[in-house]
């Protein structure tokens, strides 16, 4: 995104990624229940794999879990799926007390025989293991039936998209964590007019946080509307529309 011209400072007042950021609705909260418990070594349980459309929030809650362990002195490995298919990437990976793999639909046919192997490595040195993909386990065109068998066990979470009421609340809280308010208007405002993925959303409110510090003012229609010209806007609705076009293409 561009930064507004007369922004004298690139403040990063963003929230963490972290399970308290996490937007859910009531269905998905049993979600990150599961997964907070499970890092807790409250489950019998060693891995989890959570699928969902692109901006449900996987990445998010794989980062979370990542620095949750991570603060509290564990060793954890965090590969997006494309590195998955490097050579030697998942060796040695037992040594870690987390191992979160991202996007796992990029894994190439060839680098299914290396992923089985870490699999099993991983579970006989107990490290957890957090598997997240935009469609479930026996959807993902695995061609190796043992990795396949391998990425169905433990609980297997369907991630769902936000409601009409969950993206309002998400968006007027990611308002609100940055100490900025703005009414319902706005809000609905914004939905309208924006790709209604979180991800996006927020890159939305960054950049309004960014303009409203610098020229202290609030949020408001007219103030979206000069910061988002329609060049800007359409290139963000171009985005969200390449990332569902990148995500339908790895079902084909």
């Amino acid at each position: 995104m561009t930064v507004h011209p007369q922004l004298p400072l690139a403040l990063d007042t963003a929230p963490a990624r972290s399970f308290t950021s996490f937007h859910v609705d009531q269905e998905n909260t049993v979600v990150r229940d599961a997964l907070q418990a499970f890092l807790a070594n409250k489950l019998d349980d060693t891995q989890i794999y959570l699928w969902g459309h692109e901006g449900a929030g996987k990445s998010h809650l794989l980062s979370a879990a990542c620095e949750q362990l991570s603060a509290s002195g564990y060793r954890i490995a965090f590969l997006p799926g494309e590195l998955v298919n490097a050579e030697g990437s998942l060796e040695a990976m037992d040594r870690y007390d987390l191992l979160c793999i991202d996007d796992l639909q990029r894994m190439d046919h060839a680098a299914e025989i290396d992923l089985f192997h870490c699999v099993n490595r991983c579970r006989d040195a107990n490290t957890k293991l957090i598997f997240a993909a935009d469609r479930a386990p026996d959807e993902l065109g695995v061609r190796l039936p043992d990795l396949k068998t391998r990425l169905s066990f433990g609980l297997v979470f369907h991630i769902r998209p936000l409601s009409e009421r969950g993206l309002q609340s998400a968006l007027r809280r990611e308002i609100q964590l940055r100490s900025l308010s703005a009414s319902d208007e706005v809000i609905a405002y914004v939905l309208r007019r924006f790709p209604r993925r979180i991800s996006l959303l927020k890159q939305v409110v960054d950049e309004l946080d960014q303009v409203s510090l610098s020229e202290q003012r609030r949020i408001t229609i007219p103030l979206v509307k000069q910061v988002f010209g329609e060049a800007q806007r359409v290139a963000l609705n171009e985005l969200g529309q390449l990332q569902t076009d990148l995500s339908d293409a790895w079902t084909k």
